[in-house]
């Protein structure tokens, strides 16, 4: 039986690029290529979105984009993967977008345009929305948008969260709100030092609920993964691709539509969200590779 789902945060349009060295204010650096087709891609809450709705489940954006033509195209493409688009707000003029650039040493430059919606609140519809899912899950987003969610959710749902260290979205309060509440916390490893220093000094097992489980990614090393008395490790393979972006969405995405069908399987959730994020990796390499 599949579950209505909520999926709430930024939206962008993603122009991922490899480049040659970065020069900075040096000189100019030159673009390789646009390593999306099309280009741009879509990004945001996107890669979360269609790997629930791949899933079989019921999935509902909740979104801002402008009235502009990046947005009708997000719309559109974010509603072909099956994904409910009636939760993307238009009241804006210019959409997000997201500017990648991939050095040729793993560095990675990104610059983020919000658009023109400063506040981020949600509509009547998007709370209409909200308040009708089993599940929400909460990406980054503007946290106007996050403490109201927080405020509506009721005892019957489950929320999960998909961490982005960003302090604009997420204060100190936001996150420990959060971490009481959800049932599912996934976060990097670089994003596990964001939330180490909020909870200090206390540990973060210590900042959760006892049966949540928590999932630190660890890129091709694998995946960490916590709950109740459990400590485990998922491996991964290895994927030479050069745009990474959304493969931690497409882990979260993975791992809560396993919890959706067998919520005690701890593991297994973790292992599918692997073979998600895999999944999208390997869709990015080159097709002589």
């Amino acid at each position: 039986m599949s579950s209505r789902v909520a999926v709430v945060g930024y939206a962008s349009m993603d122009h991922s690029m490899e480049c040659d060295e970065f020069r900075a204010a040096s000189g100019t650096t030159l673009i390789k290529r646009r390593l999306s087709d099309p280009w741009p891609g879509i990004g945001g809450i996107a890669h979360t979105a269609r790997g629930l709705a791949a899933a079989g489940h019921q999935v509902h954006a909740i979104t801002w984009v402008g009235s502009d033509e990046p947005g009708k195209e997000y719309i559109e493409r974010l509603g072909s993967y099956g994904v409910d688009v009636t939760g993307v707000s238009t009241d804006s003029v210019r959409t997000p977008s997201c500017f990648l650039f991939y050095g040729p040493d793993g560095e990675t430059v990104v610059v983020y345009d919000p658009g023109d919606r400063a506040a981020g609140n949600l509509t009547e519809l998007q709370r209409e929305i909200v308040a009708d899912c089993d599940w929400v899950c909460l990406m980054v987003g503007p946290r106007p948008a996050n403490v109201e969610i927080l405020d509506m959710l009721t005892d019957g749902q489950q929320l999960a969260w998909g961490v982005k260290g960003d302090p604009d979205a997420y204060s100190p309060g936001v996150v420990h709100r959060i971490l009481s509440r959800a049932s599912v916390v996934s976060f990097s490893a670089r994003e596990r030092v964001f939330l180490d220093r909020i909870v200090a000094p206390r540990t973060l097992l210590e900042r959760t609920r006892p049966d949540a489980l928590l999932a630190e990614t660890h890129g091709p090393a694998g995946v960490r993964i916590w709950r109740g008395d459990l400590h485990d490790m998922v491996p991964c393979t290895e994927i030479d691709a050069v745009d990474t972006t959304g493969a931690g969405d497409m882990f979260f995405a993975g791992m809560v539509a396993s919890l959706l069908e067998h919520p005690t399987e701890t593991r297994q959730a973790a292992e599918r969200g692997v073979a998600a994020a895999t999944g999208l990796l390997l869709e990015r390499l080159p097709s002589n590779a």
